[in-house]
């Protein structure tokens, strides 16, 4: 989508052809599969007693010791996902071989990152996966049909470890099932995965959830799972959503997933690769309709993103003056009111160019940013607050 080196099409193509790989033979995008055909054998004779078996007998073969799964080293799914990429942008390890075993096999040594994790568990085989790194519970979660929601359900009675793999291919890396749920708008099979599990944590951070101007910037460690990215941005992605669960449910409107997120303890402050959090990505999205819902479940107005930014320094940077305007009536301590008219004081800690600490200029302040700005509406934003305190700032330093 915009990414002239993505390998999304290439992806795609494959995954719609249910012969390229055997795990098509289970469950296809056409609606086919062995697993499907027993669901809806079973459907219509009424009849499940044997389905768990033949389930059982089918999917045993992809998974790894019996579905109990394996720790595999964050290095080799690096690496392995880092094989996606031109030659060009790929690791040195890489670009010495071209076979999948010598990555397993090569001995790698980078030295590791405090508190960093060096291994995820693994349920499906690495080497089974679809063509963009997918599991049969993602097909079902992609297919997405009644039937499709019943196979997934017995897939994770019957093989617990199963909900938390992720796809691996670089254009989709990090994707959960949890996170497919939630852009199904269905929060009754969020529901049932997080209560069986799924982890409300997980970051979507492969190409397809990056933003347009950073596609280019990816860069792979064998330090650490995530993708490294350029500073620089505009933050303008189709599907650029803050990488976890809960700023999903947020961009998506999804209130009753948000608060099923919320109620099992994912954590609205949790800064995605960019330093944004749900509150940074709703100005980003403009989605003002559900920014008082995650205000008022406790997000926080005062973190600040890589680039220096909160949620409303950040609106005045993009010129979204109604969530701008509307941030600052969160912030602003009402002292009276009589008919329609308030009297209210606004916090200048992020809004003037002189900061409080410091007394030096804060070349990120809301008042920095709007009167530089170059959107037409950034002259809208000039009114009201910053109007009175250009006023101010000159009868009280300029005027003579």
């Amino acid at each position: 989508m915009g990414n002239a080196e993505s390998n999304v099409t290439s992806g795609v193509k494959k995954q719609t052809d249910s012969g390229s790989l055997k795990i098509y033979s289970l469950v296809d995008l056409k609606g086919g599969g062995e697993l499907v055909t027993l669901m809806k054998e079973a459907n219509k004779a009424r009849d499940f007693t044997n389905v768990d078996t033949q389930i059982r007998e089918l999917v045993l073969p992809f998974l790894y010791n019996n579905g109990d799964g394996k720790m595999v080293p964050i290095q080799e799914l690096v690496l392995t996902r880092n094989k996606d990429r031109p030659k060009h942008k790929q690791l040195p390890q890489n670009r010495e071989s071209d076979s999948k075993s010598s990555v397993k096999s090569s001995a790698i040594h980078i030295e590791k990152e405090e508190g960093v994790p060096q291994f995820r568990e693994v349920c499906w085989d690495l080497d089974q996966r679809g063509s963009v790194g997918e599991t049969v519970l993602h097909l079902c979660l992609l297919v997405s049909t009644p039937i499709h929601a019943e196979l997934a359900k017995r897939l994770v009675r019957m093989f617990p470890k199963l909900i938390n793999d992720v796809y691996q291919s670089d254009e989709y890396y990090g994707e959960n099932v949890l996170h497919m749920a939630i852009v199904n708008e269905d929060p009754v099979m969020v529901k049932f995965l997080l209560d069986h599990g799924a982890n409300y944590n997980e970051r979507a951070i492969g190409s397809f959830f990056t933003p347009e101007d950073q596609k280019n910037s990816r860069t792979d460690s064998l330090s650490h799972e995530w993708v490294d990215l350029s500073l620089k941005t505009d933050y303008k992605g189709y599907v650029y959503w803050g990488e976890y669960p809960l700023p999903f449910a947020a961009c998506l409107g999804q209130e009753e997933c948000y608060r099923l997120l919320l109620a099992k303890g994912a954590d609205p402050d949790l800064q995605d690769t960019n330093g944004n959090t749900v509150l940074h990505i709703l100005v980003i999205q403009n989605k003002l309709e559900i920014f008082d819902l995650v205000y008022e479940c406790g997000a926080s107005l005062d973190i600040k993103n890589r680039q220096g930014l909160t949620p409303l320094t950040l609106a005045a940077k993009l010129a979204m003056k109604d969530i701008y305007f509307h941030i600052l009536k969160l912030q602003r301590e009402i002292y009276w009111e009589l008919g329609n008219i308030t009297c209210a004081a606004y916090p200048l800690d992020d809004v003037d160019t002189i900061d409080s600490n410091t007394g030096e200029i804060n070349k990120l302040s809301v008042l920095n940013l709007v009167v530089y700005g170059e959107k037409i509406d950034h002259l809208d934003m000039l009114s009201g607050l910053l109007a009175d305190l250009l006023n101010a700032k000159w009868n009280k330093f300029v005027k003579f």
